[in-house]
């Protein structure tokens, strides 16, 4: 879990559990350092470990985490976190990179 580590400190635990589908409470087990048991947790949270990598020479913290949060033009209006739980790690991948190059929807 050690690239995850990072993504689990650097955003609020409600937004963690956004984005993985796990409980607040599973999330404060993991930060603590319990590993999680699903296949399905871990590869979230190597997805969200991923995107807040490639987001983070473009953006401050504060900065990620709105654009996790908030509504993209780039997803049909949905919010990258939902979208990243919903288990679709590309496209979230895709309105990244977008935004990355220039495209701030």
């Amino acid at each position: 879990m050690a690239m995850t580590a990072p993504a689990l400190r650097q955003l609020p635990a409600r937004v963690v559990s956004e984005a993985t589908g796990a409980n607040i409470r599973t999330v404060e087990r993991w930060r603590s350092g319990v590993t999680p048991r699903r296949h399905a947790y871990r590869v979230r949270l190597d997805d969200l470990a991923a995107l807040l990598e490639l987001l983070g020479d473009l953006m401050a913290p504060r900065a990620r985490l709105a654009w996790l949060t908030s509504r993209s033009a780039h997803l049909g209006w949905q919010r990258p976190v939902d979208v990243l739980a919903a288990g679709d790690f590309e496209r979230v991948r895709g309105a990244a990179l977008a935004y990355a190059g220039g495209d701030v929807t």
